[in-house]
């Protein structure tokens, strides 16, 4: 049994051009729909097409070279030919924006269901489904349902046939509110100026960046500042892994050339690259991949951390054991960024005041001036306790009860 998505790519907007090609943040609603679809197991799409323009040409190609089949559909006959008796099919609206959670829940296994949502003013863009619901962008269907639209003679509109049809089957109604819409987790683009809101909007939301006080204190605000100018391109997305692996390698190797100074200050724009992956990842589609690729990265800045007195001595010149206030301390500073990251994600949705947790861009900031002016031994020694002092303090203010 597989899973197939039927994504609309007929719509135009006002200035003639196709409304799945709308760009928000750096990347077209038919790649971000590709990238979710994706993510939820779907290996095939079908694009329901009326012209077929170069720039959608292109933009298929694309998202085959993520590894996705793609074909053009025209009738629900083009749609039988790539669907067999157990496979089910999920119909995604022309110009929908949605969160990877709404793709999930639809793609869920189970009997046929629709995404609904409430008749407001601000669902109006979205096709009525009875008199006090409309569609929420997002549906699934079964075999039986393409064949019977293939059978009925005459032309349809493929997209909102087979939705009346699983309206008329029974289908499963997996309700949304309304007020995602006013947020903009959901929406239907009909034009560019809504695109541009939808992208303020986006931009606005992601949040300071989860555990840490030299992330949420000092990379993200910075990071957000840059934020329209990061998703403008998708080029940003594509090469900003490489640039910051880059630079933590350089790290290692200024460490081991004895430029100490210099390696800690160029870990800190290292963690300025994992902050804009973070933010990327949270505001583009392609998170699940950004995501495992900064855990990587940010796995071997972390054992960096931990080994940089050892490789500073030991690759040094003199060759010598480094002093114990930095040989033994630095493994425990990493230590406790470790704990603090666990206690983090233990508190699931309890997590409170996690900005206080340590983190290492806070290591690195308080470390880069440590090494040019020769206290390092020092800031060694007061950066466990500083960190043990944080973890203790958020788990006061964290787990205490709320006032009533």
């Amino acid at each position: 049994m597989a899973l197939i998505a039927l994504v609309g790519a007929s719509e135009t907007l006002p200035d003639g051009s196709l409304r799945a090609l709308v760009t928000v943040a750096g990347e077209t609603l038919i790649e971000r729909q590709a990238a979710r679809l994706s993510d939820v197991g779907v290996t095939h799409i079908a694009v329901a097409v009326g012209a077929v323009p170069a720039e959608l040409l292109t933009t298929c190609d694309r998202i085959r070279r993520r590894g996705l089949k793609v074909t053009a559909v025209r009738a629900a006959a083009d749609l039988m030919g790539l669907v067999e008796a157990d496979d089910r099919i999920i119909l995604v609206a022309d110009g929908l924006r949605a969160g990877g959670t709404h793709y999930a829940a639809i793609a869920r296994p189970g009997s046929p269901a629709i995404l609904v949502t409430g008749d407001t003013p601000l669902t109006q863009g979205f096709e009525r489904i009875d008199a006090t619901r409309r569609w929420g962008g997002l549906a699934c269907i079964s075999e039986p349902m393409v064949a019977e639209l293939a059978a009925m003679p005459g032309e349809w509109d493929m997209m909102l046939t087979l939705l009346r049809l699983a309206v008329q089957s029974g289908a499963r109604r997996l309700y949304c509110e309304p007020a995602l819409f006013e947020q903009g987790e959901i929406a239907i683009v009909a034009d560019r100026p809504t695109a541009a809101l939808i992208e303020q909007s986006s931009l606005q939301q992601v949040e300071y960046g989860g555990m840490g006080l030299g992330r949420s204190a000092i990379m993200m605000p910075l990071i957000r500042l840059a934020g329209p100018l990061l998703v403008k391109s998708p080029a940003t997305a594509r090469y900003l892994p490489y640039v910051t692996a880059a630079l933590w390698v350089i790290v290692g190797l200024l460490a081991a050339t004895g430029l100490a100074a210099a390696g800690a200050l160029v870990a800190i724009f290292g963690g300025l690259g994992l902050a804009a992956m973070r933010f990327l990842s949270a505001f583009r589609a392609e998170s699940a991949a950004q995501d495992r690729t900064r855990e990587v990265i940010r796995t071997f800045a972390w054992v960096l951390l931990a080994i940089f007195p050892w490789l500073l001595s030991l690759a040094g010149p003199a060759h010598k054991m480094p002093l114990f206030a930095e040989a033994a301390l630095a493994p425990c500073l990493a230590a406790t960024i470790l704990l603090s990251r666990w206690l983090y994600e233990d508190s699931g949705e309890r997590r409170r005041f996690h900005w206080l947790l340590p983190d290492a861009d806070q290591a690195w900031i308080m470390l880069a001036p440590a090494l040019l002016f020769g206290f390092a031994p020092l800031m060694f020694a007061i950066l466990p306790l500083l960190a043990l002092f944080q973890i203790l303090l958020w788990l006061r203010l964290a787990r205490r009860p709320d006032a009533r």
